[in-house]
This record gives structure tokens, sequence and C-alpha cells, in this order.
């Protein structure tokens, strides 16, 4: 009789809860920031975008905010870093409800910020 293992199924439909609140345990460093940065006066970065409409969307500034704030707290400085963080760490993922902003994108609004 031959080994037996638990099976793996890489094309399950969910891998995780499907609400990314669900993801992380309460009192995690990421509810903190996040609640921190919903008490900040964002005003300053949301006039700093176009109002006509023209270009690409940005992303949400509290949102870009909220990640910075937290890549820094936790040591990540790197925007490369930060980018593939937002990709592979479910904390991450959970401050970019599941996006992944570009490297280039994260290092110019660091810059402006």
């Amino acid at each position: 009789m031959g080994a037996r293992f638990i099976g793996v199924d890489r094309d399950q439909v969910f891998l995780m809860p499907p609400s990314v609140r669900d993801w992380v345990p309460e009192g995690h460093l990421v509810w903190t920031v996040l609640a921190a940065v919903e008490e900040l006066d964002l005003s300053a970065f949301y006039a700093a975008y176009r109002d006509d409409g023209y270009g690409r969307p940005p992303y949400e500034p509290s949102m870009m905010v909220a990640l910075v704030l937290y890549a820094y707290a936790r040591g990540n400085r790197s925007a490369r870093g930060i980018e593939r963080a937002c990709v592979e760490d479910v904390t991450y993922r959970v401050v970019t409800a599941n996006l992944v902003p570009d490297h280039s994108t994260i290092a110019d609004f660091s810059l402006s910020a």
C-alpha cells in the first residue's frame, strides 16, 4: 500500500475566506494603521489630483497612505519590496483590498507624501 497524502487542488475556488476582513485577526497592526489613517485629514492628498477626469484613475489616496505607513512600520521601505508584499503578504492585501500598485506608483506616492 502506497503513502497517503493530503490532496492539493490549486484550482479550488476559495483558498481563503472571501472577505479580506477575515484574513487577519483582531488586534493586528494592520487594523491599527487602517484606523489611524481613517482619522487623518488627507484633504491635501485629494487636492493634488485632477478633477477633470483625464488620465488614468489614481489609487485611492487613503489606501496609499495606509500602504506606505504599514510598510514603513514593518521595516519595508523599498517600493519594489512593497509591491511584492502586496502580492505575497496577506496583511498587505488587506490594506490594498487585493490591489497591487506598481513599484513606480508607490515610489512616486512616497516621495510626494
